[in-house]
């Protein structure tokens, strides 16, 4: 049961610095991140306006926000 605790703070605390960026470089160059997010405009505007305290909440949620993108795999060019 602990192990099951630790995966999941560990995947809250991940969440957390994740959205945490995606809004800090959605602020600093919206065109630019959202492209390197690989997310939609209206994704971009949902992360950008987001409180930290909703941030906390999304992010407890236990699921991870990230994803893999298959053509940002090494050897696909």
């Amino acid at each position: 049961m602990a192990e099951q605790h630790d995966i999941s703070s560990a995947i809250a605390e991940f969440n957390r610095s994740y959205l945490m960026l995606a809004k800090w470089l959605l602020l600093a160059n919206r065109d630019e991140a959202t492209r390197q997010l690989g997310i939609s405009e209206k994704t971009a505007s949902r992360i950008a306006s987001l409180t930290l305290a909703q941030i906390d909440d999304l992010a407890a949620g236990g699921k991870l926000f990230c994803a893999f993108r298959d053509e940002l795999a090494p050897g696909r060019a």
